[in-house]
């Protein structure tokens, strides 16, 4: 009886390692190819940045006179003697039209509606809110330390006298601490969903002149 228990709970305990261990491995690939991403599409950014042009006034106009193609989503500077999109908001050349900028929500609903990588909050590390991903592994890491301290609990409160009735005791605490994590994380990923799809949530996003501002997703 003893030896059984003793096997069933390190065959507990190997399983979480694992699965911990997989998942950490997953998400630091997930997170380097990510960043990869991020990088290019800055350098991307940069160079359209570059190679900004003002969008002229209407004709008949210029200067401190000038009338911008919309008053929507376009301002007067006169640094660059034209017009350019206010925060999270860019022109249609094509359509002469005012368009919301910013993160689209596609990339961050579908990774947070996965469960294996919702439940570590990848929706959020994918519309570069790192804040908030960060919050999922915090709860993540604090959990297994629940867990853990469950299972000491389990041992020294609920054990009884003999060495099997301790095993048992700890068996109970540790299954006990991972109902809870596991209930916690479900909870916080079907959050996740609720706030990226009702877009609770802006996501850094880039102005005209290239500096770092929040947006609305898209």
């Amino acid at each position: 009886m003893h030896r059984r228990v003793i096997n069933e709970i390190n065959n507990f305990i190997r399983i979480i390692m694992v699965g911990l261990t997989t998942t950490i491995i997953i998400q630091l690939i997930f997170i380097l190819l990510w960043s990869t991403m991020i990088s290019a599409e800055v350098n991307i950014r940069g160079r359209e940045l570059e190679k900004f042009k003002a969008i002229p006034c209407n004709a008949g106009t210029n200067g401190t006179n000038c009338v911008c193609p919309s008053t929507e989503c376009l301002l007067y500077n006169e640094k660059i003697d034209g017009c350019h999109p206010i925060d999270c908001w860019k022109w249609n050349t094509v359509k002469q039209s005012c368009e919301e900028a910013g993160k689209e929500m596609l990339g961050p609903i579908i990774l947070q509606a996965i469960p294996f990588t919702g439940y570590f909050g990848s929706g959020f590390g994918n519309m570069g809110r790192w804040d908030i991903f960060g919050i999922y592994w915090i709860v993540i890491g604090s959990g297994c330390v629940l867990t853990c301290f469950c299972g000491c609990l389990g041992r020294c409160a609920f054990g009884g006298e003999t060495t099997d009735e301790k095993d048992v005791g700890m068996q109970l605490g540790t299954r006990c601490g991972s109902c809870l994590l596991s209930i916690v994380i479900t909870v916080m990923w079907i959050w996740g969903i609720v706030m990226i799809a009702n877009k609770e949530f802006d996501a850094p996003y880039l102005d005209w002149e290239g500096n770092n501002i929040m947006c609305p997703l898209i």
